[in-house]
């Protein structure tokens, strides 16, 4: 990832007027284009880059055939062309003692692993970090942050190699802190906040110091790289959300940053990811599972998700139709104040679907036709509600049909769509609303499937994927996002405690959370010790994503009678003692094979040697 300075007439990156997208490229594509007024790409590597558009250039932001002809219309040449515009996606935070049921103080004890996260770097990208608190020193004050990148704060000057936002080193947030402990201002040295605290309370799970007992951390003496994501504007402002959302533009961005760290560094890096969307065909196709596929292809870093907290909340549905003379209805409730919505059907090629969308007074649009990727808009007199529908047929990156449909002042009450078939024999289908958050409590499918309701990147095979459970009981928590019904092998990896767990609040503040994000920490954590004991104590060095999936799920625990793996629990719930037990078991087994191997060989023939 290139930085080149430019001028802009604001800070376009969380700017409400300016829509941001993601896009693949082929050819060459330095730095900073800004070439056209408006229209502004940034690289993030030698496939992907952001592009921020002005939206008085846009007529319709969610139409990407649009999007790509207005980029390529100012950039295209013999070496650079715009092949893939993915729609705008939002990402929130999965947040709705779990630490000391996983047994990992067994394994912090003066005993020969005595795992404490030492020489492994967490980076952790959510809100920031509060880089006053204690509990992120080590034991002689100074900061085990070694660098926080804000992605808020603009800088018109090149910094670290960074398109946006500005990057803090360790000795400046070191001297923040010695500012502070003077009576002084650190934040006229540091000024990045954690207003909302998801971040810092994250990084307390992963890694508080233990200053306050009570707060002690799975890896107390880790390194941090936070990132401060930078929220999108102009999609809250424009769907009236409260909740923090993030574009998948700065997602990226923040995890090419930390892949590079890696390299530039050389210390094992885990990656956490407390977020998620419910855009996609939840497969494991997306665009960011595949960006994170390519980026766990490196030695000594790993991502962790959680599964969202989506089990509940009525956001998905599925059918199948086995009759082209039948068809299916999917009934949405949408409750009063919801003034905009989106939704996504998905169907597996080679069948082919059509949609009717009907509105509370009856009217309809017929059946439309499910040609080429077309676009259709309408206008619903009774309702006053306009609608976008879009078809993707197929979708450039899973190959499966797609139907996109926005609605813009929607009339509150029943909608259906009828779905039927056009092509094929029996189609399966699966539809998503926007996570808990984007909508309101009661929009909802009135006939929902809680399989599927994980958020993505969590569908990937190559991130650690972290259920939760009621650590006090055993019990499963509803709320947990689970798997496709028929796709849920190597997807959730195992599940951690979610509930009522004490962790570093901003401003000296204790709080307790909950959650799949509460799980993910206990993930990432345990990543954290098997990378120590792998990577920086030499018993393992060459420890990649999958490695580090496969000790974890066989150091999980099986609750009687439920068959493993499955799409709640994935390979069980996670105990630290036992991950490390079966692992060094395992090395020991296979260490004396190979001495009766070599004695074997001497026995039989001395001149094997």
């Amino acid at each position: 990832m290139e930085v080149n300075s430019f001028e802009a007439p604001e800070y376009i990156f969380n700017s409400i007027n300016y829509v941001s997208y993601l896009v693949e490229y082929v050819g060459e594509l330095n730095g900073t284009i800004t070439n056209n007024p408006g229209i502004y790409i940034i690289v993030i590597n030698n496939e992907y880059a952001s592009v921020y558009i002005k939206s008085s250039l846009i007529n319709s932001f969610e139409n990407t055939t649009e999007i790509m002809d207005l980029i390529n219309r100012f950039y295209a040449s013999d070496n650079f062309e715009i092949v893939y515009v993915l729609p705008p996606e939002i990402y929130t935070l999965q947040s709705i003692s779990a630490i000391e049921a996983t047994q990992v103080n067994t394994l912090q004890a003066e005993s020969p692993l005595n795992l404490r996260g030492k020489g492994v770097v967490v980076g952790i990208i959510d809100t920031g970090i509060d880089y006053l608190s204690d509990e992120f020193k080590d034991i002689n004050g100074k900061t085990r942050i070694n660098e926080i990148w804000d992605q808020s704060i603009g800088s018109n000057i090149a910094n670290n190699n960074i398109a946006l936002g500005t990057v803090y080193k360790k000795d400046q947030i070191n001297k923040a802190i010695e500012t502070y402990n003077k009576g002084g201002n650190p934040y006229d040295i540091v000024p990045s906040r954690d207003e909302i605290g998801h971040g810092t309370n994250m990084a307390g799970i992963v890694g508080a110091l233990g200053k306050n007992p009570m707060l002690k951390g799975i890896a107390p003496e880790c390194e941090f790289v936070a990132v401060k994501l930078i929220q999108s504007n102009f999609f809250k402002y424009n769907y009236g959300v409260n909740v923090p959302a993030y574009n998948i533009t700065s997602i990226l961005f923040a995890i090419e940053y930390l892949k590079n760290y890696l390299l530039a560094n050389g210390k094992p890096v885990v990656i956490l990811l407390p977020l998620g969307t419910n855009n996609g065909n939840h497969k494991g196709e997306h665009i960011l599972d595949n960006y994170i596929a390519a980026v766990s292809s490196n030695v000594g870093l790993v991502v962790v998700t959680g599964t969202g907290n989506e089990g509940i909340q009525d956001c998905h549905a599925s059918g199948i139709i086995k009759d082209k003379n039948e068809y299916e209805a999917i009934e949405i409730i949408v409750e009063k104040e919801q003034k905009i919505l989106s939704m996504e059907v998905w169907v597996n090629l080679p069948n082919i679907v059509e949609i009717n969308l009907i509105g509370p007074s009856g009217a309809d649009t017929g059946f439309i036709p499910a040609i080429l990727n077309i676009s259709k808009k309408y206008s619903f007199i009774f309702e006053q509600t306009r609608v976008s529908i879009y078809y993707n047929l197929p979708e450039e990156y899973t190959g499966d049909q797609l139907i996109r449909i926005y609605f813009h002042d929607i009339r509150p009450g029943i909608w259906k769509i009828r779905i039927r078939l056009r092509l094929g024999k029996m189609a399966e289908y699966n539809a998503w609303l926007p996570q808990r958050g984007l909508t309101l409590p009661g929009t909802r499918f009135i006939s929902s499937d809680q399989y599927g309701t994980l958020t993505i990147p969590g569908d990937s095979e190559f991130i650690i994927t972290v259920a939760a459970y009621n650590q006090n009981n055993n019990n499963l928590l509803a709320y947990s996002g689970v798997a496709l019904r028929n796709a849920y092998k190597d997807v959730i990896d195992f599940a951690a405690g979610g509930v009522n767990t004490m962790t570093v609040g901003i401003n000296n503040k204790i709080d307790i959370v909950n959650g799949t994000s509460l799980a993910a920490a206990i993930g990432a954590g345990a990543c954290v010790l098997l990378f120590e004991w792998g990577i920086v104590d030499k018993n393992y060095p060459y420890m990649y994503s999958q490695s580090i999936k496969t000790f974890l799920n066989r150091g999980t625990l099986k609750r009687p009678g439920d068959m493993y793996p499955n799409p709640q629990l994935g390979y069980g719930i996670i105990n630290f003692y036992k991950i490390f037990e079966n692992m060094i078991w395992d090395l020991y087994k296979s260490f004396k094979l190979n001495i009766i191997f070599e004695k074997s060989c001497i026995w039989k023939d001395t001149a094997f040697y």
